[in-house]
């Protein structure tokens, strides 16, 4: 049996397992006979009052009716049948992606939910039927929607990504100061322009590639008027042509690279070891949107460090976004909302990221609490058809979620996309797109709440639409309404004939 995710694998069989128990309980003691003999009892007592002794019948054949109906419900639905172990189930990856079954699903749930390895539950017959179904039209649901890249996790991941390497922060501070900041000052006293070829922003962070590119800035052809490190680094060799600040015959452990090797080099160079620490999936995606491995590289890593330039107080992208605005004194206003926008946006990127995460979670333990309590559910109701039919369109609204939650995504995905908006953009609200994330975010929110508060005002509007046609095409009535009938007729039999004398 497929399930909606990795965690449903232990959550089902964890939620049947209980059901097992708790029904193992009531039967034993007997409490699940009780819904049956109140029943006799019931039509007895109402079939006497009415009717008095002729009532024998009307009881024998109404004791028949709910007798066999409260029984089916409990054959169906009480009794365990059909054995359910985690090797059963499994779980596919959607958009072609890898199936993984119970206790070996490649997540951190394997050793969490490990006490109930070997363990297997009985399910009843109409749950079988009714989560095979349900798994099926979820499998087929979900692959009629268009596979796509997920952006706005690529996005969240690149955002919150931190470098935890102390050396490799320590760097980077050096970098600033050593490369970037005398570089900068330099292109800014020649009054050079910015060939066309080049980002508008492209000198705003460390990883400039026109800094890169030009002779005299990160590199230089003569070693001697190269702009290198101020302090031996480790993972640098000693070069004797290059470092040449040290008195003869003294070697240093490590030498001071020029900022094009402290940058780019292979083994112990600044980027490649940032590189290292975005995801390859997301290299890949931004690559296939920019059509450039080194511009999605450079986007990808602005995102990265962004954070570090912040804790180091030379946040580059803020300041170049508001001596962008600050140039043009009529757009000032404008670039103040846009400031306070990013940072309201700040706040519902990880809130929506986190609600996405949450939302099969939190369908798995529901689910499970539902099993659990069946049992109850079940005693309870007496054994009802009506609660039967209402616990089931239930389940099944909760397991359909998983389709509307993947069509949510996409339209996430899309929307961005046709917002214009960049997930690897270094900065989010660069060129006034802070008011159009905004609007994407509570388009997300609204599809992952609104929609599913939607779902489940259609299914319970259709659940009373039911209720009330068969209320109206009732033909067998209860013991209750039987006397009712009978009291009203009487009654109204006895108002006709008060009628008549008052005519009279």
């Amino acid at each position: 049996m497929d399930v909606s995710s990795a965690l449903e694998i232990y959550t089902l069989v964890l939620g049947w397992v209980l059901y097992d128990g708790l029904w193992k309980i009531l039967a034993d003691t007997g409490l699940v006979y009780i819904p049956l003999v109140a029943a006799i009892l019931k039509n007895f007592f109402f079939a006497w009052r009415v009717q008095g002794d002729e009532g024998a019948e009307t009881t024998l054949r109404n004791n028949w009716m709910d007798i066999l109906a409260m029984m089916t419900v409990i054959a169906v639905a009480g009794m365990p049948m059909f054995t359910v172990k985690l090797s059963d189930l499994s779980y596919v990856t959607p958009c072609g992606g890898n199936t993984v079954t119970g206790g070996s699903t490649g997540t951190l749930y394997d050793n969490a939910f490990a006490a109930i390895n070997g363990k297997t539950a009985q399910v009843p017959l109409w749950w079988t039927m009714l989560l095979s179904i349900a798994n099926g039209i979820n499998g087929a649901a979900v692959a009629l929607i268009p596979c796509s890249p997920d952006l706005r996790t690529f996005a969240y991941r690149i955002d919150n990504a931190r470098i935890t390497d102390p050396e490799l922060r320590r760097q980077l501070e050096l970098f600033t100061g050593d490369c970037w900041q005398k570089a900068r000052a330099k292109f800014i006293t020649s009054h050079t322009a910015l060939p066309a070829s080049y980002p508008p922003d492209d000198l705003d962070w460390i990883g400039s590639q026109y800094f890169q590119d030009t002779d005299g800035y990160y590199g230089n052809a003569n070693l001697n008027l190269s702009i290198r490190a101020s302090e031996e680094l480790p993972g640098f060799p000693y070069n004797a042509a290059r470092d040449t600040e040290y008195l003869p015959g003294f070697i240093p452990a490590w030498g001071r690279p020029e900022c094009n090797d402290w940058w780019n080099n292979a083994t112990s160079g600044i980027m490649p070891r940032l590189m290292a620490l975005i995801d390859s999936a997301a290299i890949t995606q931004a690559t296939i949107e920019t059509g450039d491995i080194e511009l999605a590289k450079n986007v990808l890593l602005r995102k990265l460090i962004a954070p570090e330039q912040a804790a180091l107080g030379r946040n580059l992208a803020i300041n170049s976004y508001q001596n962008n605005y600050n140039a043009n004194a009529g757009n000032i206003a404008q670039g103040a909302a846009g400031v306070g926008l990013a940072v309201e946006l700040a706040s519902w990127i990880p809130k929506i990221y986190a609600l996405r995460q949450a939302a099969p979670v939190g369908q798995s333990f529901i689910l499970m609490g539902i099993y659990t309590f069946l049992p109850f559910i079940l005693l309870f109701s007496a054994y009802s058809t009506e609660v039967l039919y209402t616990v089931t369109a239930a389940i099944f609204g909760i397991k359909f979620l998983t389709p509307i939650w993947t069509l949510a995504v996409w339209i996430d995905n899309h929307m961005m996309e046709g917002l214009g908006i960049k997930w690897y953009s270094w900065m989010s609200f660069q060129e006034d797109k802070a008011t159009t994330m905004v609007i994407l975010n509570l388009v997300a929110m609204l599809m992952f709440v609104v929609l599913p508060i939607l779902w489940f005002a259609v299914i319970g509007w259709s659940g009373f639409a039911l209720h009330k046609t068969m209320d109206t095409f009732k033909i067998i009535n209860s013991p209750v309404e039987n006397g009712t009938n009978t009291a009203t007729n009487i009654a109204t039999g006895m108002a006709s004939k008060g009628a008549g004398k008052l005519l009279k």
